[in-house]
């Protein structure tokens, strides 16, 4: 099959890399909430409860992707409307 040159035929296309990172749904939204709920407040409860420093540090991780990803779904929807 010898495929020509131009643009691609109309229909589905798949999405670039840049999509990914901008988050449209609500969904996205509320899992950064509980992401970042569930992050921070596991981190302090693993310090206190005197786990190991690696898995407080890993569950403040989740914690802050969270923030990042509802801060990033703040953005987009303030940019689309």
């Amino acid at each position: 099959m010898k495929h020509s040159a131009g643009p691609p035929p109309p229909g589905r296309r798949r999405p670039n890399l840049w999509h990914w990172l901008r988050p449209r749904s609500s969904r996205a939204f509320v899992l950064g909430i509980c992401m970042a709920v569930g992050g921070l407040a596991g981190g302090v409860r693993s310090v206190v409860d005197g786990k190991g420093i690696w898995t407080a540090f890993g569950i403040f991780g989740v914690g802050v992707l969270g923030v990042v990803l509802t801060i990033a779904w703040i953005v987009t929807y303030t940019r689309e409307r």
